[in-house]
């Protein structure tokens, strides 16, 4: 088992108003390994397995360059691992059905 610290959590109502997507307001400095957990809140009328989009943004550059993006599942504890490193933010791009989420992130601890 590893050892985290955790960095962020906040929960949103992407029921109440449509967002294309939500900056995550934490500065990453060289994590290359994040432990990621989306909850949905809301009672889901069918069984979803991703809760969306989740794309790294190198903020060391003039523009908006999105290093990578990876599709998130809704289960617990969910890993992502980057391969740029670097000073970075996440943009996660949420599925409408979600509704009422909790979005947790962890750093792993070496």
């Amino acid at each position: 088992m590893f050892e985290t610290q955790l960095v962020f959590r906040n929960e949103y109502r992407w029921d109440l108003k449509k967002i294309n997507s939500v900056i995550i307001p934490y500065l990453f400095d060289n994590d290359a390994s994040l432990v990621i957990t989306v909850e949905s809140k809301s009672k889901l009328t069918k069984n979803y397995t991703s809760a969306g989009k989740l794309d790294q943004i190198l903020i060391d550059y003039p523009r908006k360059l999105v290093a990578s993006s990876q599709v998130i599942n809704l289960t617990k504890n969910y890993q992502v691992n980057f391969p740029q490193e670097g000073r970075f933010q996440l943009e996660f791009f949420p599925y409408q059905f979600l509704g009422k989420t909790l979005i947790s992130i962890s750093r792993i601890l070496d």
